[in-house]
Formats: structure tokens, C-alpha cells, sequence
């Protein structure tokens, strides 16, 4: 039981951290749309996880909650650099493929 605790402690306080938010945020734009995001954008999508909301309005049955991947794939996907067509005739903009996708594709 003890160990139940601890570990539940822990991932507490890893959920909890400051880099959580702004770490997973990079990663979830990074996978969903570009390499190269800016900070405004990885900012936007780190305060949607940490509020649990997402232009300000709840995605949530239960209202807005830390930690809300709702809020957080929606600040992923609707913000306007993910959705800007001016941005995809700047060639430093876009995903980078991995070595073998690049290479079968």
C-alpha cells in the first residue's frame, strides 16, 4: 500500500511540475503539426493544458480542470498557426519526416 502512494505521489508531482505543460505541448504540436512551433504557439497550448480550457471556454463535462487534454488537443489543432495557409509557403515551416518515412515516401 505504501508503495500505491509513493508512486501516485510521484506521478503527481510530475503532472504538477512547471516543465509538464510547455514539454508536453512541444510534443503534441510536434506530432500533430509542425516541427519548428513558436513560442506563442507551444505558450497557447501549455495555458490550455494548465487551465483546462481553451479560448476560453471549457471542453470538459466537469468544467475546466489542469491537465484537460480535451482543451489541450483543441489549442493543438485550432490555433491559427495550424491552420494558417499563409504558413505553408514559408519553407522553414511544416514537419520534418522521419529518416524512414522519408525514404519509403
Amino acid at each position: 500500500r505504501d508503495a500505491e502512494l509513493e508512486v501516485e505521489a510521484l506521478l503527481d508531482h510530475l503532472v504538477h511540475h512547471p516543465n509538464t505543460a510547455p514539454f508536453l505541448a512541444r510534443q503534441l504540436i510536434q506530432r500533430f503539426v509542425t516541427s519548428n512551433p513558436s513560442a506563442r504557439y507551444v505558450a497557447s497550448v501549455s495555458d490550455a493544458f494548465s487551465t483546462g480550457a481553451y479560448d476560453g471556454e471549457s471542453l470538459s463535462p466537469r468544467g475546466a480542470a489542469y491537465g484537460n487534454l480535451g482543451a489541450t488537443l483543441a489549442a493543438v489543432l485550432l490555433d491559427p498557426e495550424a491552420r494558417s495557409p499563409s504558413l505553408d509557403l514559408d519553407p522553414t515551416h511544416g514537419v520534418l519526416r522521419e529518416p524512414l518515412l522519408k525514404l519509403l515516401h
